[in-house]
């Protein structure tokens, strides 16, 4: 990390939400600014303070120290960030961390400018001041939002002209806070509207440039008034903030250094430099294997409790992966899994380490010359909360031995596997694994049908009966779906647009919106290793799913995203779908309808770039929905489904 990293900021980043979160609005704003951002956070204090009682910026900041509890965040919006700046110059030892909105560094360059509309806003009212300055107010998307405008022009009158000429002349007796930035030495946050006109994105920029520990980020279809245009994308960076520790800030991938990051796509722009310091890990998508297991790098991210072979995050996945099943050093798994590590399949679920070394060893026994390329990895998180990793890999071989397929067909096959792990101190203790088991017994000439009977028979002895259990509250009795997704899982707003998207398609049932978000030649990398091309055909597979299970629900269990070194923003989904087989889609090897209650564990990498998706990487395995038709068939058989 930079030379002015604060070494307090390792603490546990819990401290951020027992201390108090002190908001100061902007110039003729009050509370109601923050309401709408407030309803998605939890946080134990809230603290708005006006900003009132003084004229000029040094003496308000003063005042406002002395209301402000001992120690406390601080959040600045406009004339609120520029008094944030001078409280932090005053008073650094009682500032925990600090949030910068749509605010400026500078001193003030429009005195004439200002003294004039404030005296025009004496004569002419409140409702004149801020519909005549409207469209360099908000965003363009936001200039016809009648509640939006009753809003803002409602906090302006009831705060007044008198308050309008006192806050003027608190704006216009500043300090210029430039050459204070490089003493902030606690996290800090800045955010600004993309369409912001009132202070500058330039200005954003600097401030970013000159803090040490800063992330700058702007907030999409806003203009000034980001926390009233869009406060659930500054809600969720407010979240962000309150959990960042030292080590969140140097984990930041190296893409965002030297740019502030856009939420519209999560692409690096170029419009400002942002100072933060930041580890340099690995991505696999343009390296080759030694590339990505170095015999000779430092080690580039914090790993603590990590074998010392392993630079990054990365590389421990792709090499211990790499060393577990194509060198066959299979007893690696008991230094890099737990002992009641869980692993979730899409046919079953294994609970301990030994039962793991098992099943790689008989999957090793029917393909001995399997090769697992990685693809591609997305994570997130850290050595000290636990990383979380999801590794899309392309596996190829032969089946040239007995095993778990019966004889050897001497075939080759190629398949997509996607494994997600929660890894804490070189040990995963959770994974989840989606391989595209029903390609590879397509290619080697196999009949599914029998193969997916013997394993639900095999199942069904054992007393593993799946038995239906009616509504899956996709929605609850004759209402509609959900209006608007859940996007608490989101990290950032690529993220949550993704979980948007997803819930519009799968939950509500709008395909259109896949040729809203999806560019007009993206491709689309499917289960039975299907390689399609455009809109048209990546609605068709999605239609058909939902075809098949036309009463299905969709959640969604885990989301992560990495810049990416091609450009754009690669996001990581888990998810769960639910419903019974009561129709025809794309699952042909279903047959007819059977009636039978089916779950989908899927996951899915998506690459977008400049707004729009441009790969998909989808894996689910028909196979598994297969074995459980075939298991409810056995059960009423049995008599035991009703």
């Amino acid at each position: 990390m930079n030379s002015h990293a604060n070494p307090d900021l390792e603490r546990d980043s819990t401290r951020a939400h027992a201390v108090p979160l002190v908001l100061l609005p902007g110039t003729v704003c009050d509370e109601r600014l923050f309401a709408p951002m407030l309803s998605e956070l939890d946080h134990s204090e809230i603290i708005v303070l006006p900003l009132t009682g003084a004229r000029t910026t040094p003496d308000l900041a003063a005042r406002l120290l002395a209301m402000a509890p001992k120690r406390f965040s601080l959040l600045g919006f406009s004339l609120g960030g520029i008094v944030a700046l001078e409280m932090i110059a005053q008073a650094p030892e009682r500032i925990e961390r600090l949030a910068l909105v749509d605010t400026t560094a500078a001193p003030d360059g429009n005195v004439d400018v200002r003294r004039i509309a404030t005296e025009k806003a004496r004569g002419e009212g409140m409702t004149g001041y801020i519909l005549g300055s409207w469209d360099k107010l908000v965003s363009p998307a936001n200039r016809n939002d009648v509640k939006l405008r009753d809003a803002i022009v409602s906090m302006a009158v009831d705060a007044g002209a008198d308050v309008l000429a006192e806050q003027s002349d608190i704006a216009i007796h500043r300090n210029d806070s430039r050459p204070r930035l490089g003493a902030i030495d606690v996290p800090t946050l800045i955010l600004a509207g993309e369409d912001e006109q009132v202070c500058s994105l330039d200005a954003h920029a600097e401030l970013a440039a000159g803090i040490p520990v800063a992330r700058y980020f702007t907030i999409p279809k806003a203009g000034h008034f980001s926390p009233l245009e869009n406060p659930a994308a500054v809600a969720r960076h407010v979240r962000d903030w309150l959990d960042w520790t030292q080590e969140t800030l140097s984990n930041e991938p190296s893409q965002t250094k030297g740019a502030e990051m856009s939420d519209a796509t999560s692409k690096p722009q170029t419009k400002g430099a942002s100072p933060v310091a930041v580890e340099n890990v690995l991505q696999v998508e343009r390296h080759d294997y030694p590339d990505l297991a170095p015999t000779n790098r430092p080690r580039s991210q914090s790993l603590n409790g990590f074998d010392d072979i392993y630079t990054d995050i990365v590389d421990y996945i792709i090499r211990c992966t790499h060393k577990i099943w194509d060198e066959r050093d299979i007893g690696l798994i008991y230094t890099h899994y737990t002992h009641n590590c869980v692993l979730y399949g899409t046919t079953g679920t294994i609970y301990n380490r030994e039962d793991v070394v098992r099943d790689t060893i008989q999957r090793l026994v029917s393909f001995p010359e399997r090769r697992g390329m990685g693809t591609q990895v997305i994570w997130n998180g850290n050595d000290k909360d636990g990383f979380y990793t999801s590794h899309l890999v392309t596996g190829s071989g032969r089946h040239t031995q007995y095993g778990h397929l019966g004889q050897p067909t001497g075939k080759p096959f190629v398949s997509r596997t996607i494994a997600d792990c929660m890894v804490f101190e070189n040990k995963i203790y959770r994974e989840w694994v989606v391989a595209d088991t029903m390609a590879i017994i397509q290619q080697l000439g196999l009949d599914p049908h029998h193969f997916a009977m013997k394993t639900a028979k095999a199942k069904f002895d054992a007393g593993l009966i799946s038995l239906d259990i009616g509504e899956n509250r996709r929605f609850l009795g004759q209402t509609p779906p959900n209006e608007k997704a859940d996007t608490s899982l989101a990290h950032n707003d690529i993220e949550a647009q993704t979980i948007e998207m997803l819930h519009e398609v799968f939950t509500k049932r709008m395909f259109g919106q896949i040729a809203r978000d999806y560019a007009p030649n993206a491709q689309y990398h499917g289960p039975l290793m299907k390689e399609l091309y455009g809109q048209a055909a990546i609605i068709h597979q999605h239609l058909g799913l939902i075809g098949s299970l036309p009463d299905a629900s969709f959640e969604i269990q885990h989301v992560a995203s990495n810049p990416c070194e091609e450009g754009g923003t690669k996001v990581a989904v888990r998810w769960l779908m639910e419903g019974h087989h009561l129709g025809y889609g794309i699952l042909g090897t279903l047959g007819d309808p059977t009636g039978k209650r089916v779950q989908v564990m899927g996951m899915t990498h998506y690459h977008w770039k400049n707004g729009k998706i441009v790969d998909e990487w989808n894996v689910y395995d028909e196979l598994s929905l297969l074995v459980q038709v075939k298991l409810g068939q056995l059960a009423a058989e049995a008599g035991v489904a009703d």
